[in-house]
């Protein structure tokens, strides 16, 4: 079974290219249309397509921390 965190990242390298700009763990204050692409076993993974990021609800702070420098790698 997958944990909650390589699961994310699995759901980060499906996904990248229509989100390179931010990941966050928190949500939009500016209304941003966004679209649920994971939501299972109390991980949830947004998506803004207009502007190209992530939120991501679920990890710790320490897995987020880590997703986070996962998703940077990534540039």
């Amino acid at each position: 079974m997958t944990n909650k965190l390589e699961k994310a990242k699995q759901i980060i390298d499906q996904y990248y290219d229509r989100a390179p700009h931010g990941i966050f763990d928190c949500k939009n204050w500016g209304g941003d249309d966004m679209y649920t692409v994971y939501a299972s076993d109390g991980l949830i993974i947004d998506i803004c397509y207009r502007y190209g990021y992530f939120e991501v609800f679920g990890l710790s702070q320490d897995e987020f921390l880590e997703l986070e420098k996962y998703y940077n790698d990534k540039e």
